[in-house]
């Protein structure tokens, strides 16, 4: 690991510690967000038992977090999403309806 590298991480590590701790389930699906992105460059299938894993994990992290910030960061997503598969040109026309 180069100089650079290991600065940066020791910064961000320090900076995690100054976090409230209703933050750090934010910061571990960024985390997973850019290992996600990551992984999209190099597609590698999951297995049906890394998924139910995956989905665990990830409930597990929601669990703590207020129902209004889980819509919210759902809501997020889905406009993240739309905007992805307009730029694609593979968005199905309409609105979405209810939820």
């Amino acid at each position: 690991m180069n100089v650079l590298r290991e600065s940066m991480i020791g910064q961000v590590t320090s900076d995690l510690t100054l976090l409230p701790e209703e933050d750090l389930p934010l910061v571990v699906e960024f985390v997973d967000y850019l290992k996600d992105r990551r992984k999209r460059k190099t597609p590698q299938p999951l297995s049906v038992a890394e998924i139910r894993s995956e989905a665990r994990r990830r409930a597990q992290l929601l669990d703590q977090m207020p129902r209004e910030e889980i819509v919210a960061r759902f809501e997020q997503l889905a406009e993240e999403i739309r905007r992805e598969v307009i730029e694609k040109g593979t968005a199905v026309n309409g609105d979405w309806l209810h939820d």
